[in-house]
């Protein structure tokens, strides 16, 4: 079985009895971002931070290899539904309602392209205080160095908070990944990576990992 129908069965038992609308959203969420392509990024048996969570969908996706997963997410909408999996301990705030330094990895997913810079650095950098020495950063963004892809991710964000209601926040900001490097390294992230993993997709997705030493 391809890692895709599994995916779209593992989601289906975890969210099955979600609303209508929250289902649709997260089936179209699967359709157009490549979670899969990004699961080994996470280390397994860690025990991870998510921040911005949505209705963790991601969470579900890693519960076979990871050991729990705090989801953390400030649109009510989203938090305060069940959780999809005894892995998965929901949070409802932001990150700093969050506190200790045992994360063995931080997971961002679509979530910074609301903060101007100097919010988004701050928020990596207490990130970096949650993970343990050794932990994992892994960061999905968007590359805006494909501009007309760019254009379609910014045009779906519109479609999504004028139509659908489904996003919180205004504003598209995006780094390029020199960007994004320079402020993780000077935070204190080594073994910066960055990987394309747009291929066959309509947006220009691109994951970030880094450690802290």
């Amino acid at each position: 079985m391809s890692i895709g129908l599994r995916g779209f069965r593992v989601l289906h038992r975890a969210f099955g009895k979600y609303p209508a609308g929250h289902r649709l959203h997260i089936l179209i969420r699967y359709l157009t971002c490549p979670f899969t392509r990004t699961l080994e990024d996470v280390p397994a048996g860690a025990r991870v931070l998510e921040v911005g969570s949505g209705h963790a969908a991601y969470g579900v996706l890693i519960e076979d290899r990871i050991k729990e997963v705090i989801a953390v997410e400030p649109d009510l909408r989203k938090s305060v539904l069940p959780s999809p999996s005894p892995k998965i301990k929901k949070v409802a705030g932001f990150d700093d309602c969050v506190r200790g330094s045992d994360f063995d990895a931080a997971v961002v997913y679509d979530v910074t392209y609301r903060m101007p810079p100097e919010v988004r650095n701050a928020l990596f950098a207490r990130l970096f205080t949650r993970l343990r020495p050794g932990g994992t950063l892994v960061f999905k963004d968007m590359d805006n160095g494909h501009r007309w892809k760019m254009k379609w991710a910014r045009f779906q964000e519109w479609l999504s908070d004028h139509f659908l209601h489904i996003s919180i926040g205004e504003g598209f900001i995006y780094q390029s990944r020199a960007e994004v490097e320079t402020m993780l390294r000077e935070i204190g992230f080594t073994n910066f990576k960055a990987r394309a993993i747009d291929r066959g997709y309509p947006h220009p997705h691109i994951i970030y990992t880094a450690k802290k030493p």
